[in-house]
């Protein structure tokens, strides 16, 4: 044991006696509430730099909102996905975990459980590992803890829980690399109890996480060194003297809580505006921090105007350390990493689009905390599909990419993830159960994006961003559900667009409409005889015929099972056009035309109101038999290139 860790020891204590004469909870908990404070901490830890591990006592204030009683209390022990070679999460990264481990022999992590207890009652040996998710018994990532007295509707019981926590070399969202450190699901957290039992899900690759409201007090021991970010706000900070100082740090109605440590971050402040933005980033990165702040505040901004205010004072950015690129891109309450590299061009606006979307998660399960674990498309999709309206209207039309001369906007970017796993997985799917991450990625993030822009162009006008603050005024500091929110959108709309969901919500059908035929041939002029009632009139040879005319017409397929109304356009040899419109349901249409005038070419949505359909090639065609010559050939060329285009993103 090293010189540091046995002042930490004795250190620990005193903070215990000096947190409870301060009255910690009381004044936490009497703070005016945004939300129901179901589940409170109280936590004091020490951590270790040299080990990684962290020592720690939580105290726990929990209520049963149910309408039944709990006969025990069921805990999630994230870490323990990181202590061996049998866990779920490590059986779903497959080849990943085995090439990271061969690297980082000795990276493993753990959690582990010193003491619970209720009263003057020791129940540690009680705990007992559970899966709910799977069949696998050897994933030790969810605690059950049976109670001698259940806990009554509307009661609230006080659980001391000792724990150690040791990191693992960062592979995904927790872990240490060098000196930095980000400290994610390091302490026994409880999960949501319901009328239908506990909801407390294993720790997955693809599904993130679910918990209750509540305070978070945490104090934390630390290297002097280290610059410390958390949830939260600062409260307290003093110097210990001995190698180590203490901050406390508390959290108002949030339902988790992280914090990062890195002697080398550099610290910048903007106070400009609400919230107080403190940004945490690696030395080499400085130049960089325009473009962090920058995106955070139009995201603030944008939010604040079309959803609602953020109600927290204070938001912290972390730039993971070098090797901690696994803690990057990810959201926690009033907390959030982005990630960089120091040779990042201004054309490649990677550090502006992870910003806009973790701060995003601020609203989609920071404030509206649905359930990640069996819906996630309710906080990734709705996120990213504000996140693109976000960059696209602060960075134009190339506001993801502007790149030697490639330019993709936030549509582009999710058609090319889509298309290449459309119709494996409902986006409805538990994210545990999709076929693979890519799936996963491309209908959790990528399809609801797309779905969303469809309505919104369907909708029209503002309406899906008003139903979206509808939906988020309603729901903030709660836990809707997919069906919360489709019924927000039916309301705020003023229609039923139940016909819409049930094709690309909860189905796994595409959307793809597509010109099949154009086609011209030579109308024969009127040749015989001239008929009227009672009477015959001369006989009219071909010759007599001068003016030629022509039969067009144009077919229109949905290929996809999905039904959408879709409009048409049509254009004649000499440039007029005519505009049709279709409603979708059956699995062809035939628009005919005759007259003077070839039609030349067609496309179906020439408005790009659809981008969730899946094969923008075949949306438009020329006239089978086109006529010759270097302009015809220039013109279709333009047409197939027009075509690329819009398979891409629609620009």
């Amino acid at each position: 044991m090293t010189t540091g860790r046995r002042a930490a020891h004795w250190l620990q204590p005193l903070v215990c006696v000096a947190l409870a004469l301060m009255g910690i909870r009381g004044a936490a908990l009497a703070a005016a509430a945004l939300a129901p404070r179901v589940a409170n901490y109280r936590i004091s830890a020490i951590y270790d730099g040299a080990t990684h591990t962290i020592t720690a006592q939580e105290h726990l204030a929990w209520e049963n909102t149910a309408h039944q009683a709990a006969p025990d209390l069921y805990f999630h022990l994230y870490l323990n996905a990181f202590a061996n070679s049998q866990s779920t999460f490590v059986h779903e990264t497959g080849e990943t975990w085995v090439d990271w481990i061969r690297a980082h022999p000795h990276g493993w992590g753990y959690m582990q459980v010193k003491s619970i207890r209720i009263g003057g009652t020791e129940l540690g040996d009680r705990l007992q590992f559970v899966h709910p998710d799977d069949v696998n018994i050897d994933d030790r990532t969810v605690a059950r803890v049976p109670l001698d007295t259940p806990v009554g509707p509307g009661e609230t019981v006080d659980v001391d829980i000792e724990f150690v926590t040791k990191l693992p070399k960062v592979v995904a969202r927790s872990g240490y690399a060098g000196p930095f450190a980000f400290v994610a699901q390091w302490f026994p957290k409880i999960g949501v109890y319901t009328d239908d039992g506990w909801n407390c899900h294993q720790y997955h690759l693809t599904s993130e996480f679910f918990a209750d409201f509540g305070v978070y007090d945490v104090t934390l021991t630390v290297p002097h060194d280290g610059v410390v970010g958390a949830a939260g706000t600062l409260r307290e900070e003093h110097d210990n003297h001995n190698g180590t100082k203490t901050l406390r740090f508390v959290a108002e109605d949030v339902h988790d809580f992280a914090w990062t440590i890195d002697p080398r971050y550099r610290v910048i402040d903007d106070d400009r505006d609400s919230p107080h933005i403190r940004l945490l980033l690696q030395p080499n990165h400085l130049d960089q921090a325009p473009r962090h702040l920058q995106a955070a505040r139009a995201a603030v901004t944008r939010y604040r105007d079309w959803i609602g205010a953020y109600p927290y004072p204070q938001l912290t950015i972390v730039d993971p350390g070098p090797g901690g690129g696994g803690a990057g891109g990810m959201e926690y309450p009033t907390l959030i990493t982005a990630g960089t590299a120091w040779w990042m061009p201004l054309g490649i606006r990677f550090p502006e689009a992870v910003t806009v979307h973790e701060f995003g998660h601020q609203y989609w399960y920071g404030m509206v905390a649905s359930n990640e674990f069996e819906e996630a498309w309710l906080d990734e999709g709705i996120n990213s599909w504000v996140e693109g309206e976000i960059m696209d209207e602060v960075y134009g039309a190339a506001s993801y990419l502007d790149l030697f001369g490639l330019r993709f906007n936030s549509t582009t970017l999710r058609r090319l993830r889509y298309v290449a796993a459309a119709q494996h997985d409902p986006m409805t799917r538990a994210a545990w159960k999709f076929l693979d991450r890519g799936s996963y990625g491309a209908v959790t993030y990528s399809k609801t994006a797309l779905v969303l822009d469809t309505l919104d162009a369907y909708l029209g006008g503002d309406r899906l961003r008003q139903a979206l603050a509808s939906y988020f005024t309603r729901w903030r500091f709660r836990h809707p559900s997919g069906g919360d929110f489709l019924a927000a959108l039916n309301e705020s709309t003023g229609q039923d667009l139940t016909w819409y969901a049930d094709q690309l919500v909860t189905g796994t059908g595409v959307l793809d409409y597509a010109v099949t035929r154009v086609e011209s041939d030579e109308a024969h002029a009127f040749q015989g005889y001239h008929l009227a009632p009672g009477d015959v009139g001369p006989e009219v040879g071909a010759a007599e015929s001068t003016e030629k005319r022509y039969r067009s017409e144009v077919v229109v397929e949905r290929l996809g099972s999905v039904r959408m109304p879709v409009a048409v356009q049509i254009v004649f040899e000499d440039g007029t056009q005519s505009h049709e419109q279709w409603d979708g349901r059956d699995r062809w249409k035939r628009f005919e035309f005759t007259g003077a005038q070839r039609v030349e070419w067609a496309v179906v949505d020439p408005g790009n109101t659809m981008p969730v359909d899946v094969n923008r090639l075949n949306n438009s065609r020329m006239r089978e038999a086109g006529t010759r010559g270097i302009i015809r050939i220039a013109g279709r060329w333009a047409l197939w290139y027009e075509s690329l285009l819009a398979f891409l993103g629609g620009l």
